[in-house]
């Protein structure tokens, strides 16, 4: 009878810790509250029934603890993957954009402000860079890219604006400036890719980074150019 009242506490016990788990709504927190009741429950009734003489009853509820204690996720915790990036270079940059958190940056090969971070440049210093560079499609549309994420505006030169409509129609044929490994890392793949995955990864991506989604043109090309280079190759 006295076992039977045991039991009953410890129940009731696990029965509390698993209900405050399920109050914060963290399946992880639910999880390992209730390995940890089970755990106790496990062990206390195994010691019971060794302490009072009933050996044959405790085995199993030996076994029921060991196989919770080795459970790895209850005292191991999961390290976060390593967020991808994609490299572009051009005549200009040196430009890195991490697809986790969206936020790009570039390295300055050439002109008056080489070897600097675009980050590290005043509005202004842009500015005059973008004049520098206006004659190179893909620098500009990293320049338009960091421009709208940074200050969340278009780049408004006049000069600039005179040369818009010349821009596009370089940049649409632009193709042929990029390479298989710098398309495989904007679409996240590798070189064992089939076309669903070019076409899956496409999709994806897009989601993610399209304009109307809180994204940016330049992405949104760049995983059009990578997915049409591939498929083409």
């Amino acid at each position: 009878m006295l076992a039977y009242f045991i039991i009953g506490i410890f129940l009731f016990l696990a029965l509390i810790v698993g209900s405050q788990a399920l109050a914060n709504a963290d399946p992880g927190k639910i999880l390992k509250g209730l390995r940890i009741s089970a755990v106790v429950v496990s062990a206390v009734l195994a010691g019971f029934f060794i302490l009072t003489g009933r050996f044959p009853l405790a085995p199993p509820f030996i076994v029921a603890a060991l196989f919770f204690l080795r459970n790895k996720p209850l005292f191991s915790s999961r390290k976060p993957s390593d967020g991808q990036t994609s490299d572009v270079h051009t005549l200009w940059l040196a430009a890195n954009l991490d697809h986790d958190s969206g936020e790009m940056d570039a390295t300055i090969l050439q002109g008056a402000f080489e070897g600097l971070k675009l980050s590290s440049l005043s509005r202004s210093e842009i500015d005059a860079l973008y004049r520098e560079a206006k004659d190179d499609a893909r620098t500009i549309a990293i320049l338009e890219s960091f421009i709208s994420r940074k200050y969340g505006e278009d780049f408004s030169d006049a000069e600039a604006e005179d040369d818009k409509d010349n821009r596009n129609s370089q940049r649409a044929g632009a193709n042929g400036g990029m390479t298989r490994t710098e398309a495989l890392a904007i679409l996240e793949l590798t070189e064992t890719a089939s076309i669903a995955d070019i076409k899956a990864a496409h999709r994806r991506l897009m989601k993610k980074f399209h304009p109307d989604h809180n994204g940016s043109d330049y992405m949104a090309a760049k995983l059009n150019e990578a997915k049409d280079f591939l498929l083409k190759g």
